[in-house]
């Protein structure tokens, strides 16, 4: 049988994740730890030392999260995860793309100014900061997560990740004027992308970035929240873990609201 490794916290594998349970496909999960990632073992399957990674059968691996979402998808029985029309396919493919290189990202720098950074103490362990840094293959990614990690709030690339997510939700409530989910009338690949970022920001105490202004994204996100895929993946989690993530943006939350509002 072929197994997804994920961490259960992390917002790329509950992507994939995602797209497993919504498809139901007889696909095993195996939680990795965290240490597990520098490994040549794993590095064999994924050298980017992240996850999620989808090995098939075979042994063969699958890494990125949206190219494991489409191959899940289309190797598998069960609910069609991309639209059948053209133009709701592009849009449902531009949402992966989005997520990917402009959303994901923005989210990494709050998360890397607050909870990632409140991991390195007070004042910050410089020494194991470079471990942490010099295990990333991604060059832009570990300038943001250095530059978040040594200057938290001050860092240029919290704004700017702010500013992102922001318009992330605006371009949400837009896409719901004509239809009940994010690409079609009924879950695709692009609902089960978006779901982690908006997880994440629900975990860190934010939904009022859109309950207060957003109404079909409220809607939206109450139905998707709703879902069993959903719930059984917020189960999977670390509660310890995700205790730890709630209090580390305490400090931050009030401003991160007043830039989303």
């Amino acid at each position: 049988m072929a197994e997804l490794y994920v961490m259960h916290h992390a917002t790329c594998a509950r992507k994939a994740l995602m797209a497993l349970l919504e498809k139901g496909a007889p696909v095993g999960t195996r939680e990795l730890d965290r240490l597990y990632l520098r490994t040549p073992e794993y590095r064999a399957l994924n050298p980017d030392g992240v996850v999620p990674t989808l090995v098939l059968d075979d042994g063969s691996p699958l890494v990125e999260s949206s190219i494991i979402m489409r191959y899940l998808d289309k190797a598998y029985d069960g609910p069609a995860l991309q639209p059948a029309d053209p133009w709701r396919r592009a849009q449902c493919d531009l949402w992966l793309k989005l997520i990917d290189e402009k959303y994901f990202p923005a989210l990494g720098a709050i998360t890397a100014a607050t909870f990632i950074r409140s991991m390195f103490g007070d004042p910050i362990d410089t020494v194991r900061l470079k471990v942490m840094l010099d295990a990333m293959t991604d060059h832009a990614g570990r300038l943001m997560r250095e530059d978040c990690v040594l200057r938290g709030l001050d860092s240029p690339f919290v704004p700017a990740g702010l500013a992102s997510l922001r318009k992330m939700l605006d371009r949400i409530e837009a896409a719901l004027a004509d239809h009940d989910w994010l690409a079609d009338d009924r879950i695709t690949l692009a609902d089960c992308a978006m779901m982690p970022i908006m997880l994440r920001l629900d975990e860190f105490g934010m939904s009022a970035a859109w309950t207060t202004r957003l109404p079909r994204t409220t809607g939206w996100w109450n139905r998707l929240s709703a879902r069993p895929s959903v719930t059984r993946i917020v189960a999977m989690a670390n509660r310890g873990l995700l205790d730890e993530v709630i209090v580390s943006v305490e400090g931050a939350r009030a401003a991160y609201l007043e830039a989303l509002a």
